[in-house]
């Protein structure tokens, strides 16, 4: 046990470097990025004419970007934001975006246990404490994990390297195996992927030789720690059988 808490702090200590290391990149591209932009805004402001006036030399905006523009300098009612009529539709507004260290539509499943008898779908949100109940139906609810729950589960499985595992997978290698057996299988889904590995009647313990199946079972362990922890899975009722 004490092995599996030194390489699940591991786990973790990785995943902390890694947030660090994306926030400094993004510190670092905010740095070159904004010092650009200034220098484009001055250049492309000495690309319009000199700014005609009215009596008294006041301003006069609308017909500046009119000339700019080549057309009639009348406002485009069709985008209010912008002074200057367009007939090709440019809002005027500054290009720019958001650095996002997420990816759209992230979600996980993840099934465990002796002979997988528990799970949870982040997409659903269906937490299942047991399969293995005279009314299964009793250790079902629903589970929405938090913020700051949902971005330690990703950093776990972002440092999992999960494409690099077979869909079919035994991280004891074959080499131990237990009565009652352990069923673990961990789904991930984003826009464009969808991964699998799928590690089914294993050997009933989260410690292994393999440097590779052991971060496959510290990840999947970490995660179960994060679901059981809840107020909701800690809401339903006890095992109705208990497994030796």
């Amino acid at each position: 046990m004490r092995n599996f808490e030194q390489r699940k702090a591991e786990v973790f200590r990785r995943s902390e470097e890694r947030i660090h290391t994306r926030r400094k990149r993004r510190s670092c591209i905010l740095a070159f990025c904004i010092p650009l932009c200034l220098i484009l805004v001055v250049w492309s402001a000495g690309l319009f004419p000199k700014a005609p006036t009215t009596n008294g030399g006041v301003f006069d905006s609308v017909n500046l970007v009119g000339n700019a523009n080549g057309n009639s300098g009348q406002a485009n009612p069709n985008n209010p934001g912008n002074n200057a009529g367009d007939n090709d539709g440019v809002t005027g507004n500054t290009p720019g975006g958001v650095l996002m260290d997420t990816v759209d539509n992230f979600s996980f499943s993840l099934v465990w246990g002796c002979y997988g008898i528990s799970s949870y779908d982040s997409e659903t949100g269906k937490l299942v404490k047991t399969t293995d109940a005279t009314n299964p139906e009793d250790y079902i609810t629903t589970l929405q994990l938090s913020g700051a729950q949902q971005f330690e589960i990703r950093e776990l499985i972002w440092d999992l390297d999960i494409e690099e595992y077979p869909d079919e997978y035994d991280p004891h290698d074959g080499k131990i195996f237990s009565s009652p057996s352990m069923t673990l299988i961990l789904t991930i889904r984003t826009d464009d992927y969808i991964k699998t590995v799928r590690a089914e009647d294993i050997a009933l313990t989260f410690e292994t030789t393999d440097a590779k199946g052991q971060k496959f079972l510290t990840v999947c362990k970490a995660i179960e720690d994060i679901l059981t922890a809840t107020d909701e899975w800690n809401a339903l009722p006890e095992y109705e059988h208990f497994y030796d």
